[in-house]
């Protein structure tokens, strides 16, 4: 039994027209609805921190305050400063020293706080298995909590961009 050819009808025909206008009206509503949902660009240099001490749902936490630059400036000179020094020493590839150091894009865009936050949670950092003398030692709980809640807030400027030494 033969079957009956089937035509299309213009029921069935894609009318590329209108394809084209409706993909043209979505892109510029994507991009109108992508712009109203994000956070607006903020100015590292000048923006102040966000409350650390607010959870995601905006509710108070007894959670670590935001941390000053000087309190991590302290950390970095006493835990990672020995190897991300200027200039650097046993390998490491970048220093610790500035603010600004800290703010450097990698070449994926990621900032050099992100690094520091990683390397901190997964224990690499700071590198015990180097064989210095003095040998190189752990960072302590408190520390450890300052520099990951530093980094998680962004790793912003908070205080002064210059602190005064550490002993």
């Amino acid at each position: 039994m033969n079957k009956p050819k089937l035509t299309p009808s213009a029921a069935h025909v894609p009318n590329k027209t209108r394809t084209c206008r409706n993909w043209l009206t979505c892109v510029p509503v994507l991009a109108l609805a992508l712009a109203c949902g994000s956070a607006p660009p903020v100015n590292r240099a000048t923006a102040s921190a966000p409350d650390a001490s607010a959870g995601a749902s905006g509710a108070a936490s007894t959670d670590i305050d935001m941390p000053s630059w000087c309190s991590i400036q302290s950390i970095l000179a006493q835990r990672c400063q020995r190897c991300h020094g200027t200039p650097t020493a046993h390998g490491a590839p970048f220093p610790l020293v500035t603010y600004e150091d800290t703010q450097v894009l990698d070449r994926k865009g990621n900032a050099r706080f992100a690094t520091i936050a990683r390397a901190v949670e997964q224990a690499t950092m700071p590198a015990q298995y180097l064989k210095l003398d003095p040998p190189v030692e752990a960072l302590q709980d408190d520390e450890r909590a300052t520099l990951l809640a530093w980094c998680a807030n962004g790793g912003l400027l908070t205080g002064d961009a210059v602190c005064e030494p550490s002993n």
